[in-house]
Order: C-alpha cells, then sequence, then structure tokens
C-alpha cells in the first residue's frame, strides 16, 4: 500500500490497517477503495436509525441553531433521508430544503412538501448565499469528497450562518475495529465499530472547516442515538445496549472536562461553526 496525499489537509497519509491510511497530520483515516453510495441497511431497520433513535438528537440540533438564528430563516439538511428533521424544524418556523441521494428516501421526504435535491451536495448547482444553516449527521463520512462538500456548503450560506454536525469519531471506532478484526467480540455477536469511506477525529474536522473559510468552531462529545438502532448490541439486547451507551457517554464527558476539553472518547462528535 503506498503513501497518499490526505484528502482534507493535504499532508502525508501513512497505512493504518488493511485497506486503511491515516493522516499524520489531521488524524483522518480514510479507505483506500471507497465503498459505492449511501450505505444500505436491514430491512425494519431504517425507521429507527433515521427517526426514532435520533429524536432528541435533531431536537438539541434545532434548539442551538434556534439559539444562535433566533429570526430562523432557511435550513439545508444534508442527508435529510425521509424528512425527520425538516418536519421538526419547519414546526419551529424554518423554511427546510433537504439533500439525499436514496431515491426512496428522497421520495419520501418530498412527500412531505419539501423539496429534497437528488445530487451530492457539491454537484446540486444551489444559489451562493441562499441558506442561514445546514445540518449534516453521519453523512461527510460517506461522501465521495467531504472537503469539498464543506466548501460548497460554506459557499451556499449565508454571511453569519451557522453548520451543524454530527459524525462518528475515529478515535473511538478504529480501536474497536481493531479488536472486532480479531473476533473478540464475536462471542457475543458484538459489532460495535462503525468504519466508512472517512473516519474523522476532532481535530480533523476543524482542519475542514477551518480550511473552507467556517470560524467559531466547537466540537464536542455527541449524546448517544437512543437504543441499539443499528442492532450492533448483539446479546446484551437493545435495552441494555442503550443503558451502556448512556453511561459510556457520560464517562466520556467526565474525561473531556478533567482533560480541559482536549480528549475526544465519544462514539460520535457534534462539531458547530459560523460563517
Amino acid at each position: 500500500m503506498k503513501n497518499c496525499l490526505c484528502p482534507v489537509c493535504g499532508a502525508a497519509a501513512a497505512p493504518a490497517a488493511a485497506g486503511l491510511l491515516k493522516c499524520g497530520a489531521c488524524g483522518l483515516v480514510f479507505k483506500t477503495e471507497k465503498d459505492p453510495g449511501p450505505a444500505v441497511y436491514a430491512p425494519g431497520l431504517e425507521e429507527g436509525i433515521y427517526a426514532a433513535a435520533k429524536e432528541n438528537l435533531f431536537a438539541s440540533a434545532l434548539d442551538f441553531l434556534g439559539r444562535v438564528l433566533p429570526r430562523r430563516g432557511r435550513l439545508l439538511d444534508i442527508g435529510c433521508a425521509a424528512g425527520e428533521l425538516m418536519k421538526a424544524a419547519a414546526a419551529q418556523g424554518w423554511e427546510a430544503d433537504g439533500v439525499e441521494l436514496d431515491p426512496s428516501l428522497a421520495h419520501k421526504a418530498a412527500g412531505l412538501g419539501f423539496h429534497v435535491y437528488s445530487r451530492p451536495v457539491e454537484d446540486s448547482f444551489l444559489d451562493s448565499e441562499t441558506y442561514n444553516a445546514a445540518t449534516v449527521f453521519e453523512v461527510f463520512s460517506q461522501m465521495e469528497d467531504p472537503a469539498r462538500a464543506v466548501s460548497e456548503i460554506f459557499r451556499v450560506m449565508r454571511p453569519g450562518g451557522y453548520i451543524y454536525i454530527r459524525e462518528f469519531n475515529a478515535a473511538f471506532h478504529l480501536p474497536l475495529y481493531a479488536l472486532e478484526m480479531r473476533g473478540v467480540f464475536k462471542p457475543l455477536g458484538l459489532s460495535p465499530s462503525v468504519v466508512h469511506n472517512f473516519n474523522f477525529r476532532a481535530k480533523t474536522l476543524r482542519v475542514m472547516l477551518e480550511s473552507a473559510g467556517f470560524r467559531d468552531i466547537t466540537v464536542r462529545n455527541s449524546p448517544p442515538t437512543s437504543g441499539d438502532p443499528y442492532r450492533t448490541g448483539g446479546a446484551l439486547g437493545g435495552f441494555l445496549t442503550g443503558a451502556l451507551k448512556v453511561l459510556y457517554y457520560w464517562l466520556t464527558q467526565a474525561l473531556w472536562l478533567i482533560t480541559f476539553r482536549r480528549v475526544f472518547a465519544g462514539s460520535t462528535l457534534i462539531a458547530t461553526a459560523r460563517k
């Protein structure tokens, strides 16, 4: 496996594991061969993954955006799935549009009355300075070129607008991935790691946002989704998996505080930034 350049910061990347490269500067870990298209889940899981399990997370995102942008305005939800976040945003006075590549999910969101773009945001030819806010929930990790997408979001956002990102934390998932590959979790049927095309750390998100022109960047551990929507808990079951996720979140918050907000050990991260 040959060294190559990081697609986020341009620094040298070196082999990290089979099929994975790691940037020595910003910490991005990315696949040498990308998975084609959006993630596809087993039948019956989509409602939990895209809606029910994230209801509180969507509410938290909209609470934040409502505080920093009390006049609301236009919101672009990238990876909008069936439109649950847009529906909640519209109820709070936002004019919401979406971007969704999965045709069936895009159709459901459009059926709620929202305009949904069916191409990647960087190829949707949106007008400059159109949106006051953008939400991106676990989508950059599956994109073709996340750095280009962030730059496009910056272009279409109005001055003073905010981006709200939730993304998987490579600092949590990659060590679990290594253990999973060794069969450590097999006896319990666990599959706790999430490894996509791009796997971010807190520093990676900061670098990517700064490079696009965003400022006032904050990164923190994200609360978990409710229950076990991805069915990764195996023999633990949904209730125990959900309880362990909440306990682990509060432990990561304690670690974050006692390290003066330097160590991000959560399974997911939330990043916000202003144009």
